[in-house]
Protein backbone atom coordinates (compact mmCIF):
# COMPACT_ATOMS: atom_id res chain seq x y z
CA UNK A 1 0.00 0.00 0.00
CA UNK A 2 1.22 3.61 -0.47
CA UNK A 3 3.06 5.25 1.90
CA UNK A 4 0.09 7.73 3.29
CA UNK A 5 2.89 10.31 4.57
CA UNK A 6 3.72 11.77 0.70
CA UNK A 7 6.83 14.24 0.88
CA UNK A 8 8.25 13.68 -2.90
CA UNK A 9 5.73 14.71 -5.98
CA UNK A 10 2.07 15.37 -6.51
CA UNK A 11 -0.21 14.61 -2.85
CA UNK A 12 -3.17 12.04 -3.75
CA UNK A 13 -5.96 14.36 -2.70
CA UNK A 14 -6.96 11.38 -0.40
CA UNK A 15 -3.60 11.74 1.80
CA UNK A 16 -3.40 15.69 1.29
CA UNK A 17 -4.06 17.39 4.83
CA UNK A 18 -6.33 20.08 5.64
CA UNK A 19 -5.56 23.59 3.26
CA UNK A 20 -9.09 23.63 2.58
CA UNK A 21 -9.89 27.56 3.47
CA UNK A 22 -6.27 28.26 2.04
CA UNK A 23 -7.03 26.15 -1.93
CA UNK A 24 -10.54 27.72 -1.94
CA UNK A 25 -9.06 31.41 -1.34
CA UNK A 26 -6.36 30.98 -4.19
CA UNK A 27 -9.92 29.39 -6.22
CA UNK A 28 -11.72 32.20 -5.31
CA UNK A 29 -8.75 34.63 -6.37
CA UNK A 30 -8.20 32.92 -9.85
CA UNK A 31 -11.59 33.13 -10.36
CA UNK A 32 -11.83 36.68 -9.77
CA UNK A 33 -8.77 37.09 -11.74
CA UNK A 34 -6.65 38.73 -8.55
CA UNK A 35 -2.82 38.11 -8.43
CA UNK A 36 -2.12 36.66 -4.96
CA UNK A 37 1.57 36.75 -2.90
CA UNK A 38 1.22 34.00 -0.90
CA UNK A 39 4.33 33.20 2.34
CA UNK A 40 5.36 30.64 4.67
CA UNK A 41 8.05 30.02 6.60
CA UNK A 42 10.10 27.29 4.57
CA UNK A 43 8.71 23.84 4.00
CA UNK A 44 5.64 24.70 5.35
CA UNK A 45 3.94 23.03 3.18
CA UNK A 46 3.71 26.19 0.22
CA UNK A 47 5.01 24.15 -3.17
CA UNK A 48 2.25 20.85 -2.70
CA UNK A 49 -0.12 23.75 -1.86
CA UNK A 50 0.03 24.82 -5.13
CA UNK A 51 0.28 21.29 -6.70
CA UNK A 52 -2.71 20.87 -4.82
CA UNK A 53 -4.45 23.96 -6.15
CA UNK A 54 -3.41 22.89 -10.13
CA UNK A 55 -4.94 19.32 -9.81
CA UNK A 56 -8.39 20.70 -8.61
CA UNK A 57 -10.94 20.07 -11.30
CA UNK A 58 -11.78 23.38 -12.47
CA UNK A 59 -8.39 24.70 -13.14
CA UNK A 60 -6.84 21.15 -13.88
CA UNK A 61 -9.04 21.25 -17.04
CA UNK A 62 -9.32 24.66 -18.11
CA UNK A 63 -6.52 26.47 -17.52
CA UNK A 64 -2.82 26.36 -18.24
CA UNK A 65 -0.98 25.87 -14.79
CA UNK A 66 3.03 26.61 -14.52
CA UNK A 67 5.13 27.01 -11.78
CA UNK A 68 8.66 28.20 -11.98
CA UNK A 69 11.02 27.98 -8.27
CA UNK A 70 13.64 30.70 -9.21
CA UNK A 71 15.62 29.83 -5.95
CA UNK A 72 18.56 29.39 -7.55
CA UNK A 73 18.61 31.75 -10.50
CA UNK A 74 20.70 35.16 -10.30
CA UNK A 75 20.06 37.00 -13.40
CA UNK A 76 16.93 37.95 -15.28
CA UNK A 77 18.10 35.63 -18.33
CA UNK A 78 18.02 32.79 -16.03
CA UNK A 79 14.53 33.88 -15.06
CA UNK A 80 13.90 33.65 -18.36
CA UNK A 81 15.21 30.40 -19.04
CA UNK A 82 13.55 28.53 -16.47
CA UNK A 83 10.04 30.16 -16.98
CA UNK A 84 10.31 29.60 -20.99
CA UNK A 85 11.33 26.34 -20.24
CA UNK A 86 8.38 25.46 -17.89
CA UNK A 87 5.99 26.77 -19.96
CA UNK A 88 7.30 24.81 -23.22
CA UNK A 89 7.45 20.93 -20.70
CA UNK A 90 3.97 21.94 -19.99
CA UNK A 91 2.89 22.19 -23.06
CA UNK A 92 4.43 19.69 -24.97
CA UNK A 93 1.73 16.94 -23.98
CA UNK A 94 -0.87 19.25 -24.55
CA UNK A 95 -0.39 18.41 -28.83
CA UNK A 96 1.59 19.98 -31.62
CA UNK A 97 -1.34 22.57 -32.25
CA UNK A 98 -0.91 23.77 -28.43
CA UNK A 99 3.37 23.78 -28.74
CA UNK A 100 3.13 25.75 -31.88
CA UNK A 101 1.83 28.55 -30.65
CA UNK A 102 3.67 29.60 -28.10
CA UNK A 103 6.96 28.38 -30.49
CA UNK A 104 5.76 31.05 -32.78
CA UNK A 105 5.37 33.58 -30.24
CA UNK A 106 9.11 33.36 -29.17
CA UNK A 107 11.12 35.10 -32.16
CA UNK A 108 13.82 35.76 -30.55
CA UNK A 109 15.07 32.54 -29.46
CA UNK A 110 13.18 30.45 -32.30
CA UNK A 111 16.20 28.51 -33.62
CA UNK A 112 16.46 26.95 -29.95
CA UNK A 113 13.76 24.79 -29.70
CA UNK A 114 11.29 23.45 -31.42
CA UNK A 115 11.34 19.49 -33.02
CA UNK A 116 13.82 16.80 -33.27
CA UNK A 117 14.68 16.70 -37.06
CA UNK A 118 14.93 13.06 -36.41
CA UNK A 119 12.48 11.95 -33.71
CA UNK A 120 9.94 14.50 -34.41
CA UNK A 121 9.64 15.38 -30.42
CA UNK A 122 9.57 18.46 -28.98
CA UNK A 123 12.80 19.73 -28.44
CA UNK A 124 13.96 22.40 -26.10
CA UNK A 125 17.61 23.72 -26.44
CA UNK A 126 17.64 26.92 -25.24
CA UNK A 127 21.30 28.14 -23.28
CA UNK A 128 21.75 31.65 -21.57
CA UNK A 129 23.94 33.05 -24.10
CA UNK A 130 20.49 31.98 -26.29
CA UNK A 131 18.89 34.88 -24.72
CA UNK A 132 20.93 37.88 -25.86
CA UNK A 133 17.76 40.33 -25.75
CA UNK A 134 16.19 39.47 -22.38
CA UNK A 135 13.61 41.78 -21.80
CA UNK A 136 12.08 41.23 -25.76
CA UNK A 137 12.25 37.53 -24.45
CA UNK A 138 9.98 37.76 -22.16
CA UNK A 139 7.79 40.08 -23.63
CA UNK A 140 7.09 36.84 -25.89
CA UNK A 141 6.66 34.85 -23.09
CA UNK A 142 4.37 37.01 -21.16
CA UNK A 143 2.50 37.95 -25.02
CA UNK A 144 1.68 34.47 -25.35
CA UNK A 145 0.27 33.48 -21.37
CA UNK A 146 -1.94 36.75 -22.78
CA UNK A 147 -3.09 35.44 -25.56
CA UNK A 148 -2.94 31.56 -24.82
CA UNK A 149 -6.48 29.45 -25.91
CA UNK A 150 -6.92 29.06 -22.32
CA UNK A 151 -6.68 31.15 -19.43
CA UNK A 152 -3.29 30.43 -17.22
CA UNK A 153 -2.06 30.74 -13.80
CA UNK A 154 1.58 30.81 -13.33
CA UNK A 155 3.21 30.38 -10.06
CA UNK A 156 6.47 32.21 -9.09
CA UNK A 157 8.31 30.77 -5.82
CA UNK A 158 11.20 32.16 -4.55
CA UNK A 159 10.26 35.84 -6.12
CA UNK A 160 12.39 37.61 -3.43
CA UNK A 161 15.47 36.38 -5.77
CA UNK A 162 14.91 39.08 -8.66
CA UNK A 163 15.47 41.50 -6.21
CA UNK A 164 19.26 40.01 -6.24
CA UNK A 165 19.79 39.91 -9.93
CA UNK A 166 22.04 42.72 -11.33
CA UNK A 167 19.52 44.04 -13.45
CA UNK A 168 17.82 46.56 -11.70
CA UNK A 169 14.57 47.13 -13.22
CA UNK A 170 13.47 43.68 -13.07
CA UNK A 171 10.36 44.75 -10.52
CA UNK A 172 9.27 47.27 -12.71
CA UNK A 173 9.71 45.48 -16.08
CA UNK A 174 7.50 42.72 -14.61
CA UNK A 175 4.97 44.72 -13.07
CA UNK A 176 4.67 46.96 -16.50
CA UNK A 177 3.53 43.73 -18.22
CA UNK A 178 1.28 42.09 -15.66
CA UNK A 179 -0.55 45.30 -14.68
CA UNK A 180 -1.89 44.82 -18.45
CA UNK A 181 -2.89 41.20 -18.50
CA UNK A 182 -6.33 40.00 -18.39
CA UNK A 183 -5.54 35.98 -19.48
CA UNK A 184 -2.94 34.67 -16.52
CA UNK A 185 -3.36 35.15 -13.09
CA UNK A 186 0.31 34.87 -10.65
CA UNK A 187 1.36 33.38 -7.57
CA UNK A 188 3.93 35.40 -6.03
CA UNK A 189 5.03 33.05 -3.33
CA UNK A 190 8.39 32.69 -1.26
CA UNK A 191 9.71 32.32 2.39
CA UNK A 192 11.47 35.69 3.12
CA UNK A 193 8.17 37.21 4.10
CA UNK A 194 9.63 40.49 5.06
CA UNK A 195 11.35 40.73 1.44
CA UNK A 196 8.46 40.04 -0.15
CA UNK A 197 5.73 42.27 1.72
CA UNK A 198 8.19 45.07 1.45
CA UNK A 199 8.04 44.30 -2.44
CA UNK A 200 4.22 44.51 -2.42
CA UNK A 201 3.87 46.81 0.40
CA UNK A 202 5.43 49.65 0.03
CA UNK A 203 4.64 52.87 -1.77
CA UNK A 204 7.96 53.13 -3.67
CA UNK A 205 7.85 49.82 -4.72
CA UNK A 206 6.32 48.45 -8.09
CA UNK A 207 4.45 45.65 -7.27
CA UNK A 208 2.42 48.16 -4.31
CA UNK A 209 -0.81 47.46 -3.76
CA UNK A 210 -0.97 44.87 -6.61
CA UNK A 211 -1.79 42.01 -5.13
CA UNK A 212 -4.44 39.93 -2.45
CA UNK A 213 -1.93 38.58 0.13
CA UNK A 214 -2.05 35.11 2.05
CA UNK A 215 0.10 33.83 5.06
CA UNK A 216 1.09 29.79 5.14
CA UNK A 217 1.01 29.22 8.61
CA UNK A 218 1.04 25.29 10.34
CA UNK A 219 -1.63 23.12 10.36
CA UNK A 220 -4.09 23.16 13.13
CA UNK A 221 -2.88 21.05 15.39
CA UNK A 222 -6.11 18.99 16.09
CA UNK A 223 -6.64 18.61 12.32
CA UNK A 224 -3.10 17.25 12.30
CA UNK A 225 -3.39 14.86 14.80
CA UNK A 226 -6.25 13.59 13.65
CA UNK A 227 -5.32 13.07 9.87
CA UNK A 228 -2.56 11.30 11.54
CA UNK A 229 -4.13 8.66 13.31
CA UNK A 230 -6.68 8.10 10.34
CA UNK A 231 -3.81 7.52 7.75
CA UNK A 232 -2.66 4.82 10.07
CA UNK A 233 -6.37 3.47 10.80
CA UNK A 234 -7.04 3.58 7.28
CA UNK A 235 -3.66 1.42 6.04
CA UNK A 236 -4.73 -1.32 8.64
CA UNK A 237 -2.34 -0.38 11.30
CA UNK A 238 -3.60 0.67 14.81
CA UNK A 239 -3.27 4.32 15.02
CA UNK A 240 -0.79 5.92 17.71
CA UNK A 241 -2.42 7.34 20.93
CA UNK A 242 -3.76 10.99 20.12
CA UNK A 243 -0.67 11.97 23.03
CA UNK A 244 1.78 10.60 20.95
CA UNK A 245 0.40 12.64 18.04
CA UNK A 246 1.03 16.07 19.86
CA UNK A 247 4.22 14.81 20.55
CA UNK A 248 5.51 14.76 17.56
CA UNK A 249 3.21 17.97 16.15
CA UNK A 250 4.63 19.78 18.99
CA UNK A 251 8.07 18.69 18.80
CA UNK A 252 8.65 20.44 15.38
CA UNK A 253 5.52 23.10 16.28
CA UNK A 254 3.28 21.48 13.34
CA UNK A 255 6.19 22.60 10.69
CA UNK A 256 5.17 20.52 7.74
CA UNK A 257 7.76 18.73 6.39
CA UNK A 258 9.69 18.21 9.44
CA UNK A 259 6.36 16.10 11.21
CA UNK A 260 5.54 14.62 7.46
CA UNK A 261 9.93 13.64 6.95
CA UNK A 262 9.04 11.79 10.60
CA UNK A 263 5.95 9.70 9.54
CA UNK A 264 7.11 9.06 6.34
CA UNK A 265 9.73 6.95 7.80
CA UNK A 266 7.92 5.19 10.49
CA UNK A 267 5.37 4.31 8.41
CA UNK A 268 8.49 3.17 5.35
CA UNK A 269 10.73 1.23 7.89
CA UNK A 270 9.48 0.22 11.21
CA UNK A 271 7.33 -3.34 11.67
CA UNK A 272 3.74 -2.15 11.27
CA UNK A 273 2.62 -4.07 14.11
CA UNK A 274 4.42 -1.85 16.46
CA UNK A 275 2.49 0.69 17.87
CA UNK A 276 3.90 4.14 17.40
CA UNK A 277 5.47 5.94 20.89
CA UNK A 278 7.37 8.72 21.74
CA UNK A 279 10.26 6.42 22.35
CA UNK A 280 9.66 5.11 17.97
CA UNK A 281 9.32 9.08 17.39
CA UNK A 282 12.54 9.88 19.14
CA UNK A 283 13.86 7.22 17.12
CA UNK A 284 12.90 7.97 14.02
CA UNK A 285 14.13 11.64 14.23
CA UNK A 286 17.84 10.66 15.53
CA UNK A 287 17.41 8.50 12.56
CA UNK A 288 16.77 11.28 9.91
CA UNK A 289 19.00 13.48 11.87
CA UNK A 290 22.15 10.75 11.35
CA UNK A 291 21.61 10.40 7.74
CA UNK A 292 21.75 13.93 6.83
CA UNK A 293 24.81 14.67 9.26
CA UNK A 294 27.24 14.02 6.11
CA UNK A 295 25.11 16.98 4.65
CA UNK A 296 25.68 18.95 7.98
CA UNK A 297 29.18 18.99 8.17
CA UNK A 298 29.48 19.91 4.85
CA UNK A 299 27.43 23.29 5.12
CA UNK A 300 29.31 24.15 8.20
CA UNK A 301 32.77 23.32 6.55
CA UNK A 302 31.55 26.54 4.26
CA UNK A 303 31.28 28.49 7.50
CA UNK A 304 34.21 30.54 8.77
CA UNK A 305 34.78 30.32 12.52
CA UNK A 306 32.93 33.30 13.64
CA UNK A 307 29.32 32.44 11.67
CA UNK A 308 30.00 28.94 12.81
CA UNK A 309 29.69 29.54 16.57
CA UNK A 310 26.95 32.75 15.46
CA UNK A 311 24.94 29.82 14.15
CA UNK A 312 25.31 27.24 16.93
CA UNK A 313 24.16 29.75 19.78
CA UNK A 314 21.24 30.27 17.63
CA UNK A 315 20.84 26.42 17.56
CA UNK A 316 21.26 26.27 20.81
CA UNK A 317 18.45 29.02 22.30
CA UNK A 318 16.24 27.84 19.65
CA UNK A 319 14.38 30.82 19.23
CA UNK A 320 17.09 33.62 19.71
CA UNK A 321 16.51 37.38 20.39
CA UNK A 322 18.53 40.20 21.06
CA UNK A 323 21.56 38.34 19.37
CA UNK A 324 24.22 41.57 19.04
CA UNK A 325 23.28 42.22 23.12
CA UNK A 326 25.99 41.93 25.44
CA UNK A 327 24.26 39.08 27.28
CA UNK A 328 24.12 36.78 24.28
CA UNK A 329 27.52 37.38 23.60
CA UNK A 330 28.43 36.57 26.78
CA UNK A 331 25.96 33.74 27.49
CA UNK A 332 27.72 31.79 24.50
CA UNK A 333 31.16 32.99 24.28
CA UNK A 334 31.14 34.92 21.60
CA UNK A 335 33.51 37.51 19.92
CA UNK A 336 31.85 40.76 20.35
CA UNK A 337 28.60 41.93 19.32
CA UNK A 338 30.19 43.37 15.97
CA UNK A 339 31.48 39.91 14.85
CA UNK A 340 27.84 38.53 15.52
CA UNK A 341 26.20 41.24 13.50
CA UNK A 342 28.63 40.32 10.48
CA UNK A 343 27.99 36.91 11.05
CA UNK A 344 24.34 36.86 11.02
CA UNK A 345 24.65 38.92 8.13
CA UNK A 346 25.86 35.86 6.15
CA UNK A 347 24.20 33.68 7.59
CA UNK A 348 20.57 35.40 6.70
CA UNK A 349 22.19 35.67 3.09
CA UNK A 350 22.83 32.21 2.82
CA UNK A 351 19.34 31.28 4.49
CA UNK A 352 20.86 29.17 6.96
CA UNK A 353 19.34 31.07 9.65
CA UNK A 354 15.54 32.80 9.33
CA UNK A 355 13.81 35.12 11.82
CA UNK A 356 10.39 36.56 11.96
CA UNK A 357 9.56 39.71 13.58
CA UNK A 358 7.20 40.00 16.98
CA UNK A 359 6.21 43.91 17.30
CA UNK A 360 10.15 45.52 16.79
CA UNK A 361 11.57 42.50 18.04
CA UNK A 362 13.76 39.75 15.47
CA UNK A 363 13.44 36.42 16.79
CA UNK A 364 15.90 34.13 14.89
CA UNK A 365 15.79 30.36 14.43
CA UNK A 366 17.95 27.72 12.05
CA UNK A 367 16.21 27.34 9.03
CA UNK A 368 16.17 23.99 9.04
CA UNK A 369 14.70 22.18 12.44
CA UNK A 370 16.73 18.82 11.57
CA UNK A 371 20.22 20.91 11.70
CA UNK A 372 19.04 23.17 14.44
CA UNK A 373 18.61 19.26 16.60
CA UNK A 374 21.71 17.96 15.40
CA UNK A 375 23.59 21.28 16.12
CA UNK A 376 22.65 20.59 19.85
CA UNK A 377 23.21 17.01 19.80
CA UNK A 378 26.64 17.89 18.23
CA UNK A 379 27.64 20.74 19.96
Amino acid sequence: MMNPFVINGIVPDKYFCDREKETEKLLRCVRNQSNVLLTSPRRMGKTQLIRHLYQQGELSQDYHTFYVDIYSTTSLQEFILLLGKEIYTTLAPKGKKVLDSFISVLKSISGSFGYDALTGLPSFDVKLGDIRLPELTLSEILAYLENADKPCVCTIDEFQQIGKYPEKNVEALLRTHIQTMNNCRFIFAGSDRHTLENMFNSPAKPFYNSVEQMFLDRIDRQVYVGFMRRCFEESGREAPAVGVCEYLYDMFEGHTYYVHQTLHNMYAYYDPEVLVTEALVNDAVDEIIQDKEHSFLTQLSLLNYTQKETLIAIAKDVEAVEVTSAAFVKRHSLQSPSAVQNALRTLLNLQVVTYRQEGRTKVYSVSDRFLQMWIVKKY
